[in-house]
């Protein structure tokens, strides 16, 4: 039974002064498994998903100098955490406060556990429990040496991951190669299970291509999943990942290699030559996939801040859904400025951050729903006063005048030369009479 955050309590922290983010659903009063933090530029989104994302919270390694700030020892905060049957509260101080939604059994109404035991529950909760920050790629100096026609790794430094099963991930731009590793580890995972099978006795007698052919039913090609994840992404750019012709690795010393190809003439492009937002998506998306199929049946809490960066608007409309095929089962943060991305969310999904010079930052729910036009995500979630420029709002105003000076107008030159430029503009702009434009 996966971890999720139900509350987030931030009292004097930089510009949050007083604040409680309920993470719950009002109906169900379960926490969501998406939330999705819009707010202008300094009212804290990153912040929230550092402080969720830190030693004090879920443990991810992740280190800057603004963390040094957000972990200082006199930040009041607690996050709450269930796991679908207890709640328990953590203080910025690393104590757990333990509370009982449902007893696990007669026994503990009887017998209360300790709070030592309590303490150890929860710790061993959060440890075991997957967890993966993705900051923007704008705070991550790319790693260039990292990428070569394909990712640099070997198979020594992949076979490693399946000794230390981490469940502590930060996934950018620059941890190419910690996805790539993770890709073949379990490649050779699946190897050497396969291999297992195979010697068990009651399949000694049975064909090689029966055992095979039973195996895969249960245990599917990893390179095989990435290519059908990805195949959607790819296809708009007329690429497929072509793991059909993967060289595995063998010696230690030795990298996978799994090409990005050209559909039409099966060309090799290197991952270096990819575009900066296409690379950068496939990466991000990819290295989750294979971190919850590292993790399978785990459910896990993802962190993405800004996943829109270096996107083409085409690949937003989409981008939630493949994260939640990435990473099924995780309670997903967004922090987002687009708001194409946060469409996709529920209402009472959308956390919107404004900044109050008295109170500093307070919170309110999203009113449009799911799938709502982004338009109007904009002005009423994101409270944008107009969509229109400087221009444009100079052109509205000219629109409503002459709307209005063609009513009184008797010379009919006049009034024929006012009604073609009104048209014109109508048509230019998409102005409706009964529009309200905001300078």
């Amino acid at each position: 039974m996966s971890l999720k955050i139900k509350t987030l309590k931030l009292k004097g922290i930089r510009q949050f002064h007083d604040v409680t983010f309920d993470f719950t659903d009002p109906k169900t009063k379960k926490p969501l498994d998406r939330i999705c933090l819009i707010g202008g530029n300094g009212t804290g989104k990153s912040t929230i998903l550092k402080f969720l994302a830190s030693n004090h919270g879920l443990g991810i390694p992740f280190s800057t100098p603004a963390w040094i700030v957000l972990n200082a020892p006199y930040a009041n905060f607690a996050m709450e955490f269930t796991d679908g049957i207890e709640t328990a509260t953590k203080t910025n101080a690393g104590n757990w406060h333990s509370t009982f939604d449902v007893a696990l059994s007669a026994d503990s109404l009887n017998n209360p556990r300790k709070t030592p035991e309590e303490v150890k529950h929860w710790n061993q909760q959060l440890t075991d429990s997957v967890a993966v920050f993705c900051p923007p790629d704008s705070e991550l100096a790319p790693n260039s040496g990292s990428i070569s026609t394909v990712p640099n790794s070997n198979l020594d430094t992949a076979l490693r991951l399946l000794r230390e099963h981490k469940s502590k991930f930060k996934v950018g731009q620059d941890s190419v190669a910690d996805f790539w590793n993770l890709l073949i580890a379990l490649v050779k995972d699946r190897e050497s299970r396969l291999l297992e099978y195979h010697r068990l006795t009651d399949n000694r007698d049975r064909t090689v291509r029966e055992l095979e052919e039973e195996f895969l039913k249960k245990n599917p090609d990893i390179l095989k999943e990435l290519a059908e994840f990805w195949k959607p992404i790819l296809a708009k750019a007329g690429l497929k990942f072509d793991y059909e012709e993967a060289s595995i690795p063998v010696q230690l010393t030795d990298n996978l290699k799994a090409y990005i190809k050209l559909a039409a003439d099966n060309a090799v492009i290197p991952y270096a030559d990819l575009s900066t937002g296409i690379r950068s998506f496939l990466f991000r998306l990819g290295h989750l996939f294979t971190i919850f199929r590292f993790h399978p049946n785990k459910g896990g809490i993802v962190l993405i801040d800004e996943p829109e960066n270096s996107l083409y608007p085409d690949f937003l409309f989409d981008l939630v859904s493949y994260y939640e095929q990435a990473a099924p089962g995780a309670q997903m943060f967004f922090a987002t400025h687009s708001p194409i991305v946060a469409a996709q969310f529920k209402p009472e999904e959308r956390f919107i951050l404004e900044f109050d010079p008295d109170l500093g930052i307070k919170v309110r729910r999203g009113v449009t729903p799911e799938g709502d036009d982004p338009n109007d995500v904009l002005l009423k979630d994101f409270a944008v006063r107009t969509l229109y420029g400087a221009k444009g709002v100079e052109s509205w105003k000219r629109f409503r005048e002459l709307d209005l000076s063609i009513q009184t107008e008797t010379d009919p030159q006049k009034r024929k030369a006012m009604l073609k430029e009104y048209l014109e503009l109508g048509r230019t702009y998409n102005f409706d009479p009964q529009d309200e434009v905001s300078a």
